[in-house]
């Protein structure tokens, strides 16, 4: 008589793999774009950009005239040390990028102040806007 030869199955689902990637994908996606709007809140100036472009770090200046670095309160003086140590770590120019979020009321004198700090160590910076 015949003997049939059992083979192990080599082959297996990725269906359900991928839905759970997808899934996952997803998630990340939207908490992602949540995570940069907790912190401190400001009164945004109003902007045309619809494709935020956040940097690694941000500076955010209060309606207070209180500076914070990635959310945590510093003072002035110590802005130069924050964002000289960001930069000299970084090394591709996506890391060079620092998201300035500064209150409506507050000075240029402030704003052109965390610039030319950030320019002065060659960084490059991201305004932060709200959208109409």
């Amino acid at each position: 008589m015949f003997r049939r030869r059992l083979q192990p199955q080599s082959e297996f689902a990725l269906a359900s793999i991928a839905d759970m990637v997808f899934l996952l994908l997803i998630y990340f996606m939207l908490t992602a774009s949540f995570v940069n709007q907790a912190g401190v809140q400001v009164n945004l100036p109003q902007g045309r950009s619809l494709q935020p472009s956040p940097g690694q770090h941000s500076i955010t200046i209060t309606a207070q005239r209180e500076w914070y670095w990635d959310n945590q309160r510093i003072p002035k003086e110590r802005l130069e040390g924050y964002i000289q140590a960001a930069l000299r770590q970084a090394r591709d120019p996506a890391a060079r990028t620092i998201t300035l979020r500064v209150d409506r009321s507050v000075t240029m004198d402030e704003v052109a102040y965390a610039i030319s700090l950030i320019a002065e160590y060659r960084g490059s910076v991201v305004l932060a806007t709200r959208r109409p």
